[in-house]
């Protein structure tokens, strides 16, 4: 055997026992629980919902004038969303839905201000803010809820469960110079129930 091919297989098997020398820094545990309640989205006005639930909101043409203004933490453009969810009688047993976001999978978090939504198409300066119905702005970095309490109407095997998820959505100054262009955002959602 060479001395060049004994030199390529030493270091081959020694490349394949540092591989399998690696050690675990730690451990990830999982709990959970997949449940039966299952809730359909029907939206209030200005909102419609689509396919897949996709809910479809304009916030219209905005000056950016008007985000001058926003330092504050104001809202432009601001549109209510009034999710209506008729849960049947799946919810059993539950007592509240919360409305989970994953910008991350959507166009992602604004770089200069991580409780907005980027937005996507051409505007600068600005993102899009979702606000819960006591008006506070939901920090989307933090991946705070929108959360809702179930109601249960009826009695026995004709008992349904409702619940009501309000917020409000618009664009929001995040500190940079506002350029003008479009200002389109996604961003997907989960149920979840307690």
């Amino acid at each position: 055997m060479s001395k060049l091919l004994k030199s390529i297989v030493s270091m081959a098997i020694a490349g394949a026992v540092s591989t399998s020398a690696l050690a675990a820094d730690g451990t990830i545990n999982f709990t959970g629980e997949i449940i039966a309640a299952s809730c359909k989205i029907e939206s209030g006005s200005g909102t419609s919902v689509g396919v897949g639930n996709a809910i479809d909101l304009n916030l219209g043409k905005v000056s950016s004038d008007s985000l001058g203004g926003t330092a504050g933490g104001g809202i432009v453009g601001g549109k209510s969303i009034n999710l209506n969810l008729d849960c049947g009688g799946t919810a059993a047993g539950l007592n509240s839905v919360k409305l989970q976001f994953d910008p991350s999978s959507g166009s992602g978090i604004d770089s200069k201000k991580s409780a907005l939504l980027k937005v996507t198409g051409g505007a600068e300066g600005v993102g899009i803010g979702l606000y819960d119905s006591n008006s506070k702005l939901v920090d989307l970095g933090a991946n705070e809820t929108i959360d809702g309490a179930l109601v249960a109407t009826g009695e026995g095997a004709e008992t349904k469960y409702t619940a009501k998820l309000n917020l409000r959505a618009g664009y929001v100054a995040n500190g940079d110079a506002v350029k003008a262009g479009a200002a389109n955002g996604t961003l997907p959602f989960t149920l979840t129930y307690e």
